[in-house]
């Protein structure tokens, strides 16, 4: 009975407070405590349930479904985002998940990679393992490449050429890599270029003007034999240089002429083509010629004046028929005592010059030939010197009149009916959206104005009524009422100090004025009970001072 009391105590001191609220107290006090109350179980909810951290990513449809379907069976909770291919699990199981399913062959890449090797068995023939081997690499290039940033998946197609020994020259490899992106991104020409360079640079022999990569829309993004610059990527690269040189037309227009009084459009021809040139210059070397190398020969003869005759030694002659020598006079041996002989002499030099050998490798891109056309407001015009203009936009441009560039520059009326128009459609939305707000300002502060009219109604009424009350209160003889609250005060003192058994008994009031006074007390308490039990808080509070 003490548990009890001692419990029911406060809960009748909490609906006695309740109940001397007003009504408006009352729907305030509501509402706060079932706040806190969907408040606190929000939190405790929130508090109780387990982060969830990615068991794996970038799953495939058939790997998500099997390793719900593992989860499911094991009743581990999980959620499921990305469409499907990010599967959450509790933070504090995912390492053990993760090696579960791993040995259940989950995620399923045991059919692409280098895991088809593992499959290969003792009694392969060499052509089921090279078509394995080339599996396993299309397939880790695609994996590869399906990491990179934007990149969905990607499959990777190899055509790599059987060695042939009586074949002059080998075959060359080529690739082609279908590409998917994720939704709404695009690859970007430097993503491209790393896929050509990681794909060729896998394969042996395999240059990057041999491989194709095309994305999932059918769109060339690099082909095969145009060094890895596709028609869509030199429309990009064109678009790019006429985008940059135009803007930087347009940022000295405008500061000129002011802005939107002048126009300018570039239009480019870029050079593609890979272009190697050789160069071979010779210069002869200061201060003359270097010998190389140099050679001479002489030779010398000295004898006697005649020449032999008929066999013998000093005599000289003519040979006639029959090999018979002709007599001479002046060849008789010794005759006139005179001599005979000859001296040659003959040289080779070498001479070196210097050489120079230049190699130049003409990059993809140039520019070969632009065009630049600039019109400027007639308006606007009258205020500029058109010749000093089309310098300006000359220099800013890079105009090469040998190079074949033209250059632009006219004056004509601007057609503003449309900037007219749309200025005024963005004033008259302008306009309505501002009407929008105010009248929806307005309305709110209507409403706010009426609730506050409302609660200052009730507030002004309740003040009415207690006063009201109050003054039925004093008006009310409340002796008998405060003999009867003495006598219970006196009462429970009593009933708190045991007594002796001889002491006497506590006198009580008659009756009939008690009962007068219960009569009393109730028909105030049911009209005005919020004064009542103010009184009878105040009483109490006197009393314990």
């Amino acid at each position: 009975m003490n548990a009890a009391a001692g419990v029911l105590g406060p809960l009748k001191k909490v609906g006695t407070g309740f109940g001397s609220f007003s009504a408006a107290q009352k729907v305030i006090a509501v509402l706060g405590v079932a706040g806190l109350l969907l408040g606190g179980t929000a939190f405790w909810r929130w508090a109780s349930e387990p982060t969830m951290t990615p068991l794996f990513s970038n799953l495939a449809m058939t790997d998500a479904s099997a390793i719900t379907e593992q989860l499911d069976s094991s009743g581990t909770p999980y959620e499921l985002v990305d469409g499907g291919a990010t599967i959450l699990v509790p933070q504090d199981q995912v390492y053990g998940l993760r090696l579960d399913m791993s040995a259940a062959g989950l995620p399923g890449d045991a059919g692409t990679g280098y895991a088809l090797l593992d499959e290969q068995g003792v009694t392969a023939s060499q052509f089921q393992q090279k078509t394995t081997w080339q599996r396993a690499l299309e397939g880790e290039l695609a994996t590869t490449i399906g990491s990179i940033s934007g990149v969905d998946s990607a499959r990777v197609q190899l055509a790599i050429p059987e060695d042939d020994v009586f074949a002059d020259t080998a075959g060359t490899p080529t690739a082609s890599v279908l590409v998917t992106s994720r939704p709404g991104s695009t690859l970007t020409d430097a993503q491209v270029q790393s896929v050509v360079n990681l794909v060729s640079s896998s394969v042996e022999g395999m240059a990057p003007e041999d491989v194709t990569v095309v994305d999932s829309a059918g769109t060339l993004l690099s082909a095969s034999g145009v060094g890895g610059a596709a028609g869509g990527m030199r429309d990009q690269q064109t678009a790019d240089y006429e985008t940059r040189v135009t803007g930087d037309l347009q940022e000295v227009l405008d500061r000129v002429v002011g802005k939107g009084n002048a126009v300018a459009t570039v239009t480019a021809t870029l050079d593609f083509d890979d272009v190697q040139s050789t160069e071979e210059r010779f210069t002869q070397p200061e201060g003359g010629p270097l010998a190389l190398s140099q050679s001479t020969a002489e030779e010398v003869y000295t004898g006697a004046g005649g020449a032999p005759v008929g066999g013998q030694l000093g005599g000289t002659g003519i040979l006639g028929p029959d090999n018979i020598a002709v007599p001479n006079a002046q060849t008789q041996a010794g005759a006139d005592g005179a001599t005979g002989g000859y001296t040659n002499k003959s040289g080779d030099s070498t001479f070196g010059v210097d050489k120079t050998t230049t190699v130049t490798d003409a990059a993809p891109g140039a520019l070969q030939r632009q065009a630049v056309s600039v019109v400027v407001d007639t308006a606007a015009s009258r205020a500029v010197d058109m010749q000093q203009l089309q310098a300006a936009v000359t220099a800013a441009a890079g105009i090469d009149a040998a190079r074949g560039d033209v250059v632009s520059v006219t004056q004509m009326p601007f057609d503003t009916s449309g900037a007219d128009a749309a200025g005024e459609a963005a004033a008259a939305a302008a306009a309505a959206e501002e009407a929008e707000a105010r009248n929806t300002l307005i309305a709110t502060g209507a409403v706010l104005l009426v609730v506050l009219l409302l609660l200052v109604v009730a507030v002004l009424a309740g003040l009415k009524r207690r006063k009201r009350d109050r003054r039925a209160a004093q008006a009310l003889d409340l002796g008998p009422m405060e003999a009867l609250v003495a006598q219970a005060q006196a009462a429970e003192t009593a009933a708190a100090i045991p007594a002796p058994r001889s002491a006497p008994a506590i006198e009580r009031a008659p009756k009939d004025d008690a009962a007068l006074a219960r009569e009393q007390v109730a028909e105030l308490a049911d009209r005005s009970p919020d004064d009542v039990a103010e009184l009878l808080r105040g009483w109490l509070a006197a009393d314990k001072r």
